[in-house]
C-alpha cells in the first residue's frame, strides 16, 4: 500500500523532530529523528518497501525486513491519526 502526506498537515522541525499538526487542529504528533526521515521519504507517494530501502544505509544493525516492518508499522500509526492517506498505485 502507497501512502502520502494529508492535505494540510502543518509541520515543524526542532532539533531533527518534526512536529505534526493536522487541519482540525485535533491531532499532534511529535516525531523523533527516525520518524521525520520517514516523513520527509513521503515527498511523494511511497509504499513501506521503498522507504526502508531508502533509508537502509543510515542504521548499521537494522536489516531492511524489519525497518520495512517498523516503517509500515509507523505509516499506519500515521494513517489513524489522519497524518497521512494511503493511494492507490499509478
Amino acid at each position: 500500500m502507497m501512502f502520502r502526506r494529508a492535505d494540510n498537515v502543518v509541520k515543524e522541525v526542532v532539533d531533527d523532530r518534526a512536529f505534526l499538526l493536522d487541519d482540525r487542529g485535533v491531532e499532534m504528533i511529535v516525531l523523533n529523528p527516525v520518524g521525520t526521515l520517514v516523513w520527509d521519504a513521503l515527498d511523494e507517494p511511497r509504499d513501506a518497501t521503498a522507504i526502508a530501502a531508502s533509508l537502509v544505509d543510515h542504521f548499521v544493525d537494522v536489516t531492511l525486513e524489519q525497518l520495512e516492518q517498523d516503517v509500515e508499522a509507523f505509516l499506519e500509526e500515521l494513517r489513524e491519526a489522519g497524518l497521512v492517506v494511503a493511494v492507490t498505485a499509478r
